[in-house]
This record gives structure tokens, C-alpha cells and sequence, in this order.
């Protein structure tokens, strides 16, 4: 009874806005293309652990007819090119005044585990080996689909706030870095990371949920660069958790009603390896430097919190806290602070290149031409790269800048830009291809009422984040636009990708975080400026002093090394779909196997490239319900299944798919099957022809 008035008394209280939530499917090829984040030569999608979704809500003020869309993504970051390409394809179906550059905004949540290719810069398509049509297109269709999902079910609603504090979820990786920041700074702040988590809650006009977008920073690097299954990571079952609980389905597929979204904060230098790195192998701590190097054949990597298990157990972990959390904030109506207000907007296309700063001394500095230095290529705590290369490195090595030399040798006002940095490479003076890295961003501020979210293309470390927000909130006061009251909210990296934002403190101590910042030591002095005008622009929508730059587009220049593929060809004397490995047993006894224990069957396929199956699925697995009648339980979205695809014979077209079920303890006992569903591409043709299978029944049984 308490929960309801408390309820009502919220519901009365607040300002009332047309408000929606979509969701919809975004996952491109799983096979063949490299994963986006880790840059892990060889970590190329084999199939899928759980699918990646685009959320999107929509707030609407009808009085002022102002309206902003937040959409986040299960991605490493967000393609400038993608966010062009979804508004033009809203403004063909609404027209072009409803939804532009300026009122939408898409954030990711910064899993490693999607595929790559939809980032136009050469440093990054070399990451992934290209820009890749292939991935591009599913993403954009599907995040158009989910903001007009959302647009045709707008409806009076409300919003509220809630802050809480999660602990055991995120650490710094680069402590060391952290502590060169002032320690009258330090001294503000509790932890080195933050542990704040918000959640902004939409309900409709009885109080139903509609959905929430949690922000918290963590990276999505819980599952490891030897994955090769597509996943969201942390925030991608923090969010598949949270619908499911309050969706009450049994299992996960794209017709959610309420949707969850775990957006992404300043997680530049945050880990949820939370029991902090080791060498492999061994107990012996690390930091990844020269002065703490692992023996001989041992990395160091951060260990999450049941890495002894398995990287996707510290991943489910890493998760449900957060889902936890965000839940307990949802419907702990009484401490939520209600959000009513003006609905605003900004946006400018940012050349940070052109950008000038003040420095600690007084003079007038440029901001540089994008480069990354030598502790780029040492990787992090969280994923190490090539072997040879260590955090904290501020002087280059002879071997490694005759060898980088021959690329692009900096000339010697980058290098005194740079500097501290030992550049290894040039991306900003490189004029082999299109540009390596941006000049122009995609910087955004949203209002809505009292909170406003600002988004950034860079990875900010925690304290750069901290000062950025400080910054926005001064001069949201300065401006009258805000008060002591007024919440920051950071997102991204979000409309684009910039690398990483260190504090100049950290700069100067060159982990990767600081080696990753490529326009120099005073990047964040730089952002800090522009979303002063952001601010500025807010307050005074007739002053049109402050210019946008134009958008490029160089994917007509891009490449793509992705291996081609060919037609379809079934195994001899078999038809795709047929079982080539049944299930191992027709029955299995909970009492006597260990839990999980897995059912698997493998099936005649086809290459899942034919088709990425948007809103569907490659796999279920069902349960009988009456006289050869069955009920799906389980898709290719849910954690305790999995996909796997493998080519047989390459040459002849041949190929397999593996379908997996780590059955939980808590499975209903009953008569089960595995079902297989993919595609294939004809000979001397285009066409597509769908198939399935289906494995033999099995009993899961309680009894001995």
C-alpha cells in the first residue's frame, strides 16, 4: 500500500511529457569480422552469445513541440557516419525538421565484444579490418527501427531521477596515473573511479514502466580478446537481466515492453577487473610497465571477480550488480527526484584540432593534429597488445622509430605539441588514405528541465570526466540555465570516435589512457572550452557567432579485408539443416551431472553472413508442452546458449553449426529439443533460401 502512494505522490508531482521507449536488434555478421575494442588480430566473430540492441527513448515537451531522442547501442562507440545516416533515414520517413543532428543522440555502451566496421577513420578500420557495409547497414536499420518503434507509441508520461552508490563493480587501471592529478583535487572525491550510478526512470500516466537508462562507468572488457562469440558484455546482460525481470519472460527476444538501458559514462581508465592485474599464471601482481614485467611468457591481465571460473561468469556478475542497483533505484520511488522542465537541445560539429586553450603559464596554445604514442601499442591491464611495448613510456625506443619513421615521421612541431609523448604513430600528418584519425566531433548537450547529458566521442578518464561536468554545471549557473541543483550527466563515447580524453596531469605520465589522447597534453582543456560555447549556445539561440563545421564522409575511400565468402554447399548426401552430431544422451539427470552441464548438436549449415536474422534468432531451444506441440524457452540472445559456426571445407562451400545449451539447475524438468535456423546462397546466385533443423528429443529430469 506504502509503494503505491508513494507512487501517486510521485505521479502528481511531476511534469508531464509525451515520452516512449523502442528497442530493436542491430546485430550485423557474426562470422568473419573482427571484433571492435581489444584490436586483437585473430579475435573474429564464430557465432553469437547474446545478441546486440539499440534502446531508444524519446521526450517530447507538446507545449514547446521540443523533442530529444537518447538511443543507446551494445557497441564499442558509435560511427559518426552511422548517427548521419540513421537521421537521414528518420527525416525520409518524418521529414527533416522532427529529428536532425541535433536532437538525437547515440551513446554506446562501449562493449569489446561486437562486431567492427562501421568507423570511417583509417586507425580504426584497420582495428577491424576495414568499414564494413556489413555491419554498417543492420546498425543503422535497427536504430532506426527502435527510435520508430518508440515514435508511434509516444504517450503522457513522466520522468524521475535516482542517484546510488555501487561498490565492487568498477577500479582504476591506472592508479598510478590518477595520483599525478593535484591531491587537492583527489581529496574531493571518495574513490579513484566513480561509483555513482544514476538512473533516469519513464513511466506513463498511471504509473506503468515504460523503462530507465542507467549511467555508470565501467569498461566493457569484462569478457576477454580471446571471445569470439558477439555479446554486450557487462552492460549488455545488465540490460538483457533487468528486461527479463521486469518483462517477466522466459526467455529474451525483441518484443519487449519495458526496456532497460545501461549507458556508458567517464570509464576512460576504469576497469571491472575488480580483483586488479596479475601476471598470468602466477600470483605476482603487475601494472604492466617495464618496471613490473612479467616472466617470460606471462602477460599481465586484471582479473575479474570469478576469473578462477570464467571470464562470462565475472561478466554475469559485473552485470547483475549493475542491473541490481538500477532496479532498486527504479522503484525506490521515494527518494526519486521528479524531472519537469524545459526540453533543449545543442549540437555542433567541433574542428578540435583548430581548438586554442590557455595553459598553466598563461600562453596561447593550439590544440595538436591527433597522434598515439608508444604506450598505445602496450595495450591495457584489461587486454595487453604487442609484446615489446609498456605503460609509462615517455621516450621511444631506436628499433621502433626507424620502423615509424618509414610510415610518417612527426615533424617537429607535432612532436613538440605532443610532448611528453614518444609518438609512434602520426595519424594526424600520415597522408597515406583517407585521415587516420577525426579533427571534426560531434559534441552535444541535452536538457530536460533541470538535468541535463552531454555527449563525447573520447573515452574520458574519471578525473577528466569529473572536471568536464564540473565545468558544464558552472557554467550552466553562469548562464542562468542552472543552479546548485542542477545534475551532469557524461555519455558516450557517443555521434562518433575520438579515442581516449586524459587530464594533462595524467598526460604526462603516459599509460595508455594518456598515450591514447591524441590532440596532446590539453584535450580536456580544449572540451572543457567548447562545451562552455555549447552552454553559451543554449543560452542564447539567436547568437549564431559560434559556427559548426561540416560533417565528412570518407567511406567511399575506405577498404575492407574481410574475407569474401561463397555459395552454399551441403554436406555430401546430407540437406542443410540435417543433424550431424545429435544430442549425446535422450536423458539427462540433474541429481548426477554438474551444473551447468551442456547439450549440444551440430547441424548441416549455411554461412550466417547470407543473413543476420534481425528480430530473429539462430538457435532455440524448446520444450514440449502437449502431443508434438513445443514452447521456445531459449534464443541465441539468452546467456546459457550459444552459437558457433565453423566451415568445414572452405573451398567447397561446405560448413557447420554448433548449437549449445549450458542447462542452469533451475530448469523445469521435462522433454527438450535443440533448433538450428540460418540460411543459404545458392550457386551462381544471389538467392537466399532459408533452412532448419531440429535435434532429437532429450529428458531433463530431477530424478537419478
Amino acid at each position: 500500500m506504502k509503494l503505491w502512494i508513494s507512487l501517486l505522490l510521485l505521479i502528481s508531482n511531476v511534469y508531464c511529457y509525451h515520452i516512449a521507449t523502442g528497442i530493436a536488434d542491430i546485430t550485423g555478421p557474426v562470422t568473419q569480422v573482427m571484433l571492435m575494442g581489444y584490436a586483437a588480430l585473430g579475435q573474429t566473430g564464430q557465432g553469437i552469445l547474446q545478441r546486440l540492441w539499440s534502446r531508444a527513448f524519446i521526450i517530447f515537451d507538446e507545449e514547446s513541440e521540443s523533442r530529444i531522442v537518447f538511443v543507446n547501442t551494445d557497441t564499442q562507440s558509435m560511427g559518426d557516419i552511422v548517427k548521419k545516416r540513421v537521421v537521414e533515414g528518420l527525416q525520409a520517413k518524418y521529414g527533416p525538421t522532427i529529428y536532425t543532428v541535433h536532437n538525437v543522440m547515440i551513446s554506446s555502451t562501449h562493449s569489446h565484444s561486437g562486431m567492427g566496421g562501421y568507423l570511417q577513420y583509417t586507425l580504426y578500420e584497420l582495428a577491424a579490418l576495414g568499414w564494413i557495409e556489413e555491419t554498417v547497414k543492420p546498425m543503422v536499420d535497427g536504430i532506426i527501427q527502435s527510435i520508430v518503434t518508440a515514435h508511434e507509441n509516444l504517450q503522457e508520461g513522466s520522468l524521475s531521477l535516482s542517484h546510488g552508490e555501487l561498490l565492487n563493480t568498477n577500479i582504476n587501471r591506472s592508479p598510478q596515473s590518477y595520483l599525478m592529478n593535484p591531491i587537492e583535487e583527489r581529496l574531493l572525491y571518495k574513490y579513484d573511479v566513480d561509483k555513482n550510478m544514476s538512473v533516469l526512470s519513464f513511466r506513463n500516466k498511471v504509473g506503468e514502466g515504460l523503462g530507465f537508462i542507467s549511467w555508470f562507468p565501467v569498461h566493457g572488457v569484462s569478457v576477454n580478446n580471446t571471445n569470439k562469440l558477439i555479446n554486450g558484455d557487462n552492460k549488455g546482460y545488465a540490460a538483457y537481466f533487468a528486461e527479463k525481470v521486469m518483462n517477466d519472460t522466459k526467455y529474451s527476444d525483441s518484443g519487449h515492453r519495458f526496456v532497460a538501458a545501461f549507458a556508458q559514462q567517464n570509464e576512460g581508465d576504469v576497469s571491472p577487473n575488480t580483483l586488479g592485474p596479475f601476471c598470468t599464471g602466477t600470483d605476482i601482481s603487475c601494472d604492466g610497465t617495464r618496471n613490473l614485467k612479467c616472466p617470460n611468457g606471462s602477460s599481465c591481465v586484471g582479473r575479474g571477480p570469478a576469473w578462477k571460473k570464467s571470464d562470462l561468469e565475472s561478466n554475469r556478475i559485473i552485470g547483475e550488480n549493475q542491473a541490481y542497483k538500477a532496479l532498486e533505484l527504479y522503484n525506490t520511488y521515494s527518494d526519486s527526484i521528479p524531472v519537469n522542465g524545459k526540453i533543449d537541445y545543442v549540437q555542433r560539429y567541433w574542428d578540435i584540432t583548430k581548438a586554442v586553450v590557455t595553459d598553466k603559464n598563461g600562453a596561447r596554445v593550439q590544440l595538436c593534429y591527433p597522434a598515439m604514442g608508444y604506450a598505445f601499442a602496450a595495450g591495457t591491464t584489461d587486454g595487453p597488445a604487442l609484446n615489446g611495448f609498456y605503460q609509462n613510456t615517455t621516450k621511444g625506443t631506436f628499433g621502433w622509430d626507424l620502423i615509424k619513421d618509414i610510415l610518417q615521421k612527426p615533424s617537429k612541431e607535432q612532436r613538440d605539441c605532443q610532448a611528453p609523448k614518444p609518438i609512434l604513430l602520426d595519424t594526424g600528418e600520415i597522408g597515406a588514405l583517407q585521415p587516420w584519425q577525426p579533427k571534426i566531433l560531434d559534441i552535444q548537450l541535452f536538457r530536460i528541465g533541470n538535468v541535463y547529458i552531454y555527449a563525447v566521442p573520447s573515452e574520458f578518464t574519471t578525473m577528466s570526466g569529473r572536471r568536464l561536468r564540473t565545468s558544464i554545471k558552472t557554467a550552466l549557473i553562469k548562464h542562468h540555465l542552472g543552479d546548485e541543483d542542477t545534475v551532469v550527466i557524461h555519455s558516450g563515447p557517443a555521434n562518433g570516435y575520438a579515442s581516449y580524453c586524459a587530464t594533462f596531469e595524467e598526460y604526462q605520465h603516459q599509460r595508455y589512457e594518456g598515450a591514447s589522447t591524441p590532440y596532446g597534453p590539453h584535450t580536456l582543456d580544449a572540451y572543457i572550452n567548447a562545451f562552455d560555447e555549447l552552454v553559451f549556445m543554449m543560452a542564447n539561440p539567436n547568437n549564431h557567432s559560434i559556427k559548426s563545421e561540416e560533417l565528412p564522409d570518407y567511406t567511399n575511400q575506405g577498404f575492407n579485408l574481410t574475407p569474401r565468402y561463397r555459395s552454399d554447399q551441403p554436406h555430401l548426401f546430407r540437406s542443410f539443416g540435417d543433424v550431424l552430431k545429435d544430442v549425446s544422451s535422450n536423458y539427462y539427470s540433474k541429481q548426477t551431472l554438474p551444473s551447468p552441464f551442456t547439450v549440444s548438436a551440430v547441424f548441416v549449415a549455411g554461412n550466417p553472413r547470407n543473413d543476420p536474422m534481425l528480430g530473429k534468432t539462430f538457435l532455440t531451444v524448446e520444450k514440449k508442452i502437449g502431443n508434438n506441440e513445443w514452447e521456445i524457452i531459449r534464443t541465441d540472445n539468452d546467456y546459457d546458449t550459444r552459437f558457433i559456426w565453423k566451415y568445414k571445407h572452405q573451398l567447397f562451400g561446405t560448413s557447420e553449426a554448433t548449437v549449445e545449451w549450458h542447462v542452469p539447475n533451475d530448469i523445469e524438468p521435462g522433454v527438450y529439443r535443440l533448433g538450428y535456423m540460418g540460411n543459404s546462397r545458392l550457386p551462381f546466385s544471389n538467392e537466399i533460401k532459408p533452412h532448419k533443423g531440429y535435434s532429437g528429443e532429450f529428458e531433463i529430469s530431477n530424478l537419478y
